[in-house]
């Protein structure tokens, strides 16, 4: 069976399987890599096409599989006794950990910490993401602070600014879902543009009609651009993590499961 693997921007192969075995135990590929071959309908991770073996586990740090009783666990993901001192210097240190111990699923969700980096592969589809990440500023406030509506929009805003509570996280894009975000972006500014426009036209010439076309050009289009251009959005932040909808399920497939409080 003939094997294609992804190495940043090339896809290389093929390769047999006991090819893919060899790159695999030499670490020149990890078992987070998307491969492909023919019969499957998109690219995956190689564990997800061949799950390790019954009783083993893949190491956070290295990636490599070993059986479990030759792991520990640290910070909810399991490390081999290699890679255990660095493992280690990550968290007295606070650096970036591997995005494995850092991202989970839960149901329909993602639930990541702040700052971390995704895997590198699409969020929206899972296909290769080239080493691309988009970073995104997510603000999050609770719903019920949407009731001051009733009081003032002013209002609403000004408390939104106080309470909203912010993640950075760092999301993969493959090269279709990066140029469909470019032309949401693109759509909606024009939409707000354009009815700016119409809307400053409708007061020169006094036209009721020229005053709705506006309105109705900026939220349409506004609302169009933003629907096209969509990756992910918070639907809870607190002090440490996020949660996220929008990622697909292929790409949620692999991630291990959220046991948090």
């Amino acid at each position: 069976m003939n094997w294609f693997y992804s190495d940043g921007n090339q896809q290389i192969g093929p390769v047999s399987d006991a090819q893919l075995d060899e790159l695999l135990r030499s670490g020149k590929i990890s078992p987070n890599t998307l491969v492909w071959r023919e019969g499957m309908a998109q690219w995956q991770p190689l564990n997800i096409v061949r799950p390790p073996a019954p009783g083993t586990v893949v190491c956070a740090e290295c990636g490599k599989t070993f059986p479990r009783d030759e792991t520990i666990q640290l910070n909810n993901a399991s490390v081999c006794a290699q890679c255990k001192p660095i493992f280690l210097q990550r968290m007295a240190e606070g650096a970036p950990m591997p995005s494995s111990t850092n991202l989970w699923r839960t149901k329909n969700r993602l639930v990541a910490r702040t700052e971390t980096v995704f895997p590198d592969r699409c969020v929206r589809c899972n296909a290769p993401a080239g080493g691309f990440r988009l970073k995104r500023t997510l603000y999050w406030a609770h719903p019920a602070y949407l009731l001051l509506i009733l009081c003032n929009l002013l209002v609403l805003l000004i408390v939104y600014l106080i309470v909203r509570k912010k993640a950075v996280v760092h999301i993969g894009l493959c090269e279709r879902h990066r140029l469909k975000r470019k032309q949401g972006i693109i759509i909606g500014w024009s939409s707000v543009a354009l009815g700016i426009i119409l809307i400053c036209c409708s007061a020169l010439f006094t036209s009721g009609w020229c005053l709705a076309i506006g309105i109705l050009t900026m939220l349409v289009g506004g609302i169009t651009g933003a629907v096209i251009a969509r990756t992910i959005r918070p639907t809870k932040i607190d002090k440490e993590y996020v949660w996220m909808t929008g990622a697909s399920r292929e790409f949620m497939a692999d991630l291990p499961e959220w046991h948090g409080l």
